[in-house]
């Protein structure tokens, strides 16, 4: 895990001491993110600066230094992530590598083919690189979004980090959230990730994109460079098999201690199995919270049993109901947004434990619901005529996503959006606009594979950000093994319904099928479960006085009758949203701009987006 961030200018040259002071600033600001060493890099001209900050995860030397160079000086890379193979038919041979670090590999590539090798790389990676031969920067993120990548224009040109407290920190960018989108992106929770973010003014770059930014003519252009191919071809489970411990297999590389989450499901168990029996020294972590109510807790007995089954004995990462108020106090600064689920405190707090044991890369099964799970419908649009209309997408999402399946969230984003003067209708045509847009980008004409692209594209890169932010707060890398270029290709190249028939359990048969060897029984059979979140009255009542003690974002009120009917979820989205934004108010005034050389061209620059096929 480590953080880059940059400026480009788009209208002249800077002072290049002004922009090194602007590259410290933001990579201050990410130091969670890489705390085994830093760098800036400001070019010649003074039109682009670079900065980065490492977690050294393989080659531990300081040849994985960053900013990195190539040999000649042409190519300058700045990179978040991990590349584990290079798919193209002729592999990168600029020079002789210079050491062990997968750094170096990305840098190879880009110089020998820039944005046109991305396609095939396996790996997960958000990267910047500056080559002098066409003057152009480029930023890259990765397939499925494993890695966040967040821009913005300010001050004649665009900044980019890998995180938003690093744009704010430029001193550069007010940190505004505007009413509409608040109330937007709470009402869609989980899916409401597309090219925007919670701050205003501030994009977030989509998974399998490049932003090309030519500071000659103050352009910048945005192109997808890779999109599964639909097909119907039928596969075997012993395909899925050999493909998944192929994944598994090449994120296995690394030169400091691992660990792995573990909850008990189908995912998680199966990339620990898979580890296990290539003799990775990993060690299980399982989330358990304080309290006896019914089902909170179980999981925890099959995660167990997953992790004795492996040869370990798994480590229990407790959460308190005295934990939630500094829990939730230090992570917003983080997430930049209000939680939206109860996995945030969570992961969080399974994160800080692994860290605590100095273990720095973590495994998951995140990522493995979306390509193979979710085959009714309830969970992605259905824009099929024939289905009735009441699971029809967009009156689901207009009418019954909250108003039917979640009562207490929409009564209590019905009364913010009263007092804060937003329309429920101004919402809803934004959810229905913003889903489409993936919806319709695959190339096929069923509806079943458009809506797992739709899930592919928003809902699973929510869980990315969340995962991310989560992990890089304790300077971990986490590896989703299902984020597979590979297990994408075939979950895509499948008919759909084949995935939901014929195997063990009521959910995923076909993806337990190939890796039944991997588990035990009781994980095969069980029922679907989603990430464990707080369910005892103690918790409710915790957060119900933390609503009360810090009052409501925007300083809004809710009557007592409703705050008393709402649950967890609602609450602690109360909660930290209050924190969150409080604490955004808080940030000190910007610094002066950079704009201080004489020497300008171009216009105000534009933003491009180009056939993305």
């Amino acid at each position: 895990m480590c953080g880059i961030a940059g400026f480009v200018s788009l209208d002249g040259p800077r002072d290049r001491d002004r922009l090194a002071a602007l590259g410290a600033r933001m990579t201050a600001a990410l130091r969670h993110r890489g705390p085994d060493g830093d760098g800036v890099h400001v070019s010649a001209d003074g039109r682009v600066m670079l900065g980065a900050t490492r977690l050294a995860v393989r080659d531990l030397s300081d040849a994985g230094g960053q900013p990195m160079h190539s040999p000649d000086g042409r190519v300058t890379l700045v990179y978040n992530g991990e590349l584990y193979r290079d798919r193209n038919p002729a592999g990168a041979r600029a020079w002789p590598l210079r050491g062990g670090c997968d750094t170096e590999e990305f840098l190879r590539v880009v110089y020998e083919r820039s944005e046109a090798a991305l396609p095939g790389l396996d790996g997960m990676f958000a990267a910047a690189w500056h080559d002098l031969r066409t003057g152009r920067v480029v930023l890259a993120r990765d397939h499925f979004g494993v890695k966040p990548l967040v821009w913005a224009r300010a001050d004649g040109g665009l900044l980019f980090a890998s995180e938003i407290g690093a744009l704010l920190a430029s001193g550069l960018l007010a940190a505004a959230v505007e009413p509409l989108t608040f109330l937007h992106r709470a009402y869609v929770r989980m899916d409401a990730v597309d090219d925007g973010t919670w701050i205003a003014g501030v994009n977030s770059l989509e998974p399998a994109h490049i932003l090309v930014v030519d500071p000659r003519d103050a352009s910048v252009r945005r192109r997808r460079y890779w999109a599964p191919t639909a097909g119907e071809e039928p596969v075997a489970p012993e395909v899925l098999r050999a493909a998944f411990h192929d994944a598994v297999a090449i994120r296995r590389p690394s030169d400091v201690p691992m660990a792995a989450v573990v909850s008990g499901g189908v995912d998680s168990s199966a990339v620990f199995g898979a580890l296990r029996r290539l003799d990775c020294d990993v060690a299980p972590y399982v989330v358990r919270y304080e309290g006896a109510d019914e089902g909170q807790n179980e999981d925890v007995p099959y995660a167990v049993e997953v992790a004795r089954r492996g040869g370990r004995e798994p480590v229990l990462c407790d959460i308190r109901v005295d934990d939630v108020a500094a829990l939730g106090a230090r992570l917003a600064p983080h997430l930049q947004r209000p939680f939206l689920h109860g996995a945030e405190l969570a992961l969080f707090r399974t994160y800080e434990r692994i860290a605590a044991d100095r273990r720095t890369v973590v495994f998951s099964g995140h990522g493995s619901d979306e390509l193979w799970g979710y085959q009714e419908g309830r969970y992605f649009p259905i824009a099929d005529p024939a289905r009735p209309i009441d699971t029809h997408g967009e009156y689901y999402l207009r009418t019954r996503l909250y108003r039917d399946e979640r009562p207490g969230w929409h009564r209590m984003l019905d009364a913010l959006a009263v007092q804060l003067g937003v329309a429920e209708r101004d919402i809803t045509d934004l959810v229905w606009e913003r889903t489409l847009a993936p919806y319709r980008d695959l190339e096929t004409l069923d509806p079943h594979k458009r809506g797992r692209h739709h899930l592919m594209r928003r809902f699973l890169v929510y869980v990315n950000e969340m995962v991310d932010a989560c992990s890089s707060a304790f300077s971990l890398e986490d590896r989703p093994a299902f984020q597979d270029v590979t297990l994408a290709g075939i979950a895509f190249g499948m008919p759909e319904h084949v995935k939901n028939r014929k195997g063990p359990g009521p959910v995923k048969p076909f993806l337990k099928q190939a890796v039944r060897h991997l588990l035990p029984d009781g994980v095969l059979n069980r029922p679907k479960k989603g990430f464990p979140s707080p369910g005892d009255p103690a918790f409710r009542d915790r957060l119900v006085a933390l609503v009360r003690d810090t009052g409501l974002p925007y300083d809004l009120r809710l009557d007592e009758t409703l705050l008393g009917e709402l649950g967890i979820g609602e609450l602690m989205f109360l909660f930290s949203a209050r924190v969150w934004l409080d604490g955004l108010r808080a940030r000190p005034a910007g610094t002066a701009p950079i704009r201080v050389s004489s020497h300008r061209q171009g216009g105000q620059g534009r933003v491009e987006a180009s056939d993305p096929r």
